[in-house]
């Protein structure tokens, strides 16, 4: 497999995601509902306070998005809108997070953000998990949902595209000799598709990811992915690919 390697890492600007301070706010939307209910778009108002000047805010927090059902609310995310706070009064801005659930029935896929895990959402995320074919993913920042919905858009697998993270990262050793890798996100423009790498000091990079190369990583570790996936919400991040790569390593060298 060398479709990428010795790929230059190209400066660029951050694009899509966000890096910056976060506010996490709890739930806050109560109440049993039907599971077909819970698939719904769904939101509830909530008043916030700006942590810098402290003037309060009436903020509509999404339970559900539901784009198959509302279009327009992905466009909204991917934007930066949506899951973002802005204060009318001092004009302090900061990503917004807080544990929702984002559906698309046209990719077979639902979402589950939760920024903190308590018991309260064990308990929805087991009774959302009733539902059987339809790919579950569990995430706990803004950037992991968005890259999780432009992997699907571009119908890919999160999996292999994780398993493709630690390969690139494995071959970046020397860049990261007098540097420190803060992450590495999946990104395309039309049919092009790369992964930004994101460094304390030298800012942000892109590495270009062929097709091919996708496919050559995706057919030799179907098994594996297919032996770590199950029907439930699953995590799938480098943490995850990196068990299949440690587990199968032997085999495949």
């Amino acid at each position: 497999m060398t479709a990428w390697q010795n790929q230059p890492i190209i400066r660029v600007r951050k694009g899509r995601y966000l890096f910056n301070f976060f506010i996490n706010i709890s739930a806050g939307v109560g109440g049993k509902c039907s599971m077909e209910g819970k698939r719904l778009t769904s939101y509830a108002m909530e008043e916030l306070e700006c942590p810098k000047c402290g003037h309060k805010h009436s903020l509509k927090k999404y339970k559900v998005i539901n784009v198959t059902e509302k279009a327009k609310l992905k466009e909204e995310i991917m934007k930066n809108r949506l899951y973002q706070f802005s204060c009318e009064e001092c004009e302090y801005m900061a990503p917004l997070t807080y544990d929702s659930l984002y559906v698309d029935s046209q990719r077979n896929i639902m979402i589950y953000m939760a920024p903190v895990m308590n018991a309260e959402i064990k308990a929805e995320i087991a009774e959302l998990e009733q539902e059987k074919g339809i790919d579950k993913r569990l995430v706990d920042n803004i950037n992991d949902l968005k890259e999780k919905i432009m992997i699907a858009d571009n119908h890919l697998d999160d999996r292999v595209i994780e398993i493709i993270k630690i390969m690139y990262i494995d071959q970046m050793k020397k860049e990261m000799e007098d540097d420190t890798l803060l992450n590495i996100l999946f990104d395309y423009n039309r049919d092009n598709y790369c992964f930004l790498v994101f460094f304390q000091k030298k800012g942000i990079g892109k590495i270009p990811l062929t097709r091919e190369f996708y496919r050559q990583v995706e057919d030799k570790y179907k098994d594996a992915i297919k032996e770590h996936s199950m029907d439930s919400f699953m995590k799938v991040d480098m943490e995850w690919a990196g068990k299949i790569l440690f587990k199968n390593h032997n085999k495949f060298n």
